[in-house]
């Protein structure tokens, strides 16, 4: 955990220069924010390549981040590539390469569901950026009850996914569900939390805890068997096939029975 957190730190201040470099002047800030920067109690809090490094950018203009051409497609290899080989320069004895996952912040102010954070919950990479509005308690509420019942349609489709899947073909799967999963149970127990943007700043070992404080056992675990094999599949070098099948499983259980829960609320 102490490797994989400077190997975090340091891909922070290579994409804030990669970032800079990219978009110039154009770049109005940036910043990064979720697991990878929260506190990490226990190995679940992070899972080197399953979790992210997120980061969100605004520009100044409300041009998309490259032309959708040959030169744009090229101008974003070379900068991917930027990250890549600064980081294997600087971290010669690194555990993981941090996955990046950068959010256009511009086009997505045109959802009414997304939410600026508050500047006091990210790390600010380059720039100002400014604190965000807060919603009120019930659209929080309603919002991620919304994307619970969203899953439906999503599990109703994972069979048929996965009859047909063997070793690396569960990459795709995983990838699919991961970010449903991680959270599926913040979402649920922000329906009965007097703070639901407090519940959003929990760590995942902290989520489990409420889980079970809640009488969610079987979500709680299902949610820690769904990271524990991840780091299982990581040290194997994603090389272990019953590992793939039992954490998308896993994943399968954990959204299957937030929805589940969800129901039950309903019609209460």
């Amino acid at each position: 955990m102490k490797r994989a957190k400077e190997d975090v730190l340091c891909a922070i201040d290579i994409w804030s220069g990669v970032l800079e470099e990219t978009f110039g002047s154009r770049l109005r800030y940036a910043y990064a924010k979720g697991s990878a920067l929260k506190s990490w109690k226990s190995p679940i809090d992070y899972v080197p390549v399953l979790s992210d490094l997120d980061m969100h950018i605004m520009l100044n203009d409300s041009d998309p981040l490259f032309p959708a051409t040959q030169d744009g497609f090229s101008s974003s290899i070379k900068s991917a590539q930027k990250y890549e080989d600064r980081f294997l320069e600087e971290r010669k004895d690194h555990l993981h390469i941090p996955r990046a996952q950068v959010v256009h912040v511009n086009p997505a102010l045109d959802d009414e569901t997304f939410i600026l954070p508050q500047v006091s919950d990210v790390h600010i990479m380059v720039g100002s950026p400014e604190d965000g509005r807060l919603p009120k308690i019930e659209e929080v509420k309603r919002n991620d009850a919304n994307e619970i019942l969203a899953l439906a349609e999503f599990l109703d489709d994972q069979p048929r996914q996965a009859f047909d899947r063997v070793g690396l073909d569960f990459w795709t799967m995983l990838r699919r569900m991961n970010w449903r999963v991680s959270p599926g149970p913040v979402r649920l127990l922000t329906q009965n939390h007097p703070s639901p943007l407090y519940v959003w700043k929990w760590n995942r070992t902290r989520i489990v805890k409420e889980l079970r404080s809640n009488k969610y056992d079987s979500i709680a675990n299902s949610y820690q068997k769904f990271y524990d094999t991840g780091w299982t599949l990581f040290l194997s070098k994603f090389s272990s096939y019953s590992d793939f099948r039992n954490i998308v499983v896993y994943g399968y259980e954990v959204l299957q029975k937030c929805l589940d829960v969800l129901h039950s609320m309903k019609m209460d």
